[in-house]
């Protein structure tokens, strides 16, 4: 397959994306082969092209930083001041070329830079344009700054995860809003695309984490809802299986989660345990009498797993039909894991500053069209292309533009 093959070949996405949100969305379109220009500026950089992971990133170059590497692969760099009296000189001709407008900054950041939907539409009536924000752009919170985190304690979320008797626990590593809604906004913007090719007609797409989350634990609304009944926090159980859990196996740090959900299944993880006399006691003959005695289950369950590594016990238990999965770390995905190396988690770039590495890819394969990566641009590599080429510039308007310092 080439470069002509790719599914959204030809269309033209303008991204203000940042951060995590707005440039995975970006992400998604390039790498499936729409031509994205990614408008950014060393007067506010974006916060992933500071962040400094990795040992060899310095605190002056915005072009040696691997999380904005992953995050922006197969985009145009274009270094623009939004705040220059001249940037709508550019900006109106970009609007003119593109199908897509992305963008994340705080609700209202748009309309005071007179970049808003209304503006945009009078200049290209058929655009579509996705703003992706916490708490979405209207209702009393939308004009409020957030992130991930405040989505996802005012969602819920946080009141059902850690320990019934502790606090509730933000995950460490990862946030799910930030991950989840860029998912979604590429479905949006694909949806829109095909509308607009059946009628001629843009529109504006409103996306809102703080939903995305609250959707996330829909069978805890349902059970207000139905029961009236309101879940709280139970650690790694759950009301509808036992054991159900993660259990220490053979090394430093090293877990297996196991879940056993009805008799079938716990006469099958008897047998894989040798059907030891415990598994045979009445208190845990059925779902009911094994929840009301889940702590001695789950100290005879760990005897168990202590004894073999986290593989072992996945694989023999995944052999008998039961659930069960190593609670792996970033090198085990990374390095050890074969169903990631074959499914294409990274793709190796040549960075033109951090060299080669490998880059997350999209977790969606589509068969006859997939995903073609090029690595991520340096802040303004591209400024001059997309003038010139894309936009129609002449060299003498560039080059005029350049000296009044509105590339930067």
């Amino acid at each position: 397959m080439g470069v002509q093959d790719q599914a959204l070949k030809g269309i033209k996405v303008l991204d203000f994306g940042w951060a995590l949100v707005g440039s995975l969305t970006g992400k998604y379109l390039g790498d499936h082969g729409a031509d994205v220009v990614r408008v950014e500026s060393s007067m506010r950089p974006d916060a992933t092209r500071s962040d400094r992971r990795y040992a060899k990133s310095s605190a002056t170059n915005f072009d040696d930083k691997p999380w904005f590497a992953h995050l922006n692969t197969s985009k145009y760099s274009m270094a623009l001041n939004l705040k220059h009296p001249r940037a709508k000189e550019v900006l109106n001709r970009l609007i003119r070329w593109a199908d897509v407008v992305n963008e994340n900054y705080t609700p209202g950041t748009m309309e005071k830079l007179g970049l808003g939907y209304e503006y945009m539409k009078k200049i290209k009536p058929d655009i579509i344009m996705m703003s992706g924000s916490v708490y979405g752009q209207t209702g009393p919170l939308a004009k409020e700054w957030g992130i991930d985190g405040t989505g996802a304690a005012l969602s819920g979320r946080l009141a059902l995860t850690g320990w019934p008797d502790r606090e509730p626990v933000v995950p460490s590593v990862g946030v799910y809003g930030d991950y989840v809604l860029p998912l979604i906004n590429t479905l949006a913007i694909v949806a829109a695309l095909i509308r607009r090719r059946k009628t001629g007609k843009g529109q504006y797409i409103d996306a809102g984490m703080f939903e995305v989350c609250a959707q996330e634990i829909t069978p805890a609304l349902l059970d207000w809802q139905a029961n009236g009944r309101l879940q709280t926090r139970t650690g790694n159980r759950i009301s509808h299986a036992a054991p159900h859990g993660v259990f220490p196996c053979v090394g430093e740090d090293r877990w297996c989660a196991i879940a056993v959900f009805n008799g079938e299944e716990w006469e099958a993880f008897s047998r894989v345990l040798g059907n030891p006399p415990w598994t045979q006691e009445q208190r845990f003959s059925t779902l009911e009498l094994r929840k009301d005695h889940e702590n001695e289950l789950e100290r005879l369950v760990s005897e168990w797993t202590q004894k073999h590594t986290a593989e072992e016990v996945m694989t023999i238990l995944q052999a008998a039909g039961v659930a069960a999965g190593v609670v792996q770390n970033a090198q085990d995905v990374l390095e050890r894991d074969p169903h990631l190396r074959e499914r294409g988690l990274l793709a190796t770039l040549e960075h033109p500053v951090l060299g080669a590495f490998g880059h997350q890819t999209p977790p969606f394969k589509l068969s006859g069209t997939p995903a073609m990566l090029r690595p991520a641009p340096c802040l303004g590599e591209h400024s001059e292309y997309v003038c010139t080429k894309l936009l129609g510039m002449t060299d003498e308007e560039f080059v005029d533009l350049v000296s009044a310092r509105v590339f930067e």
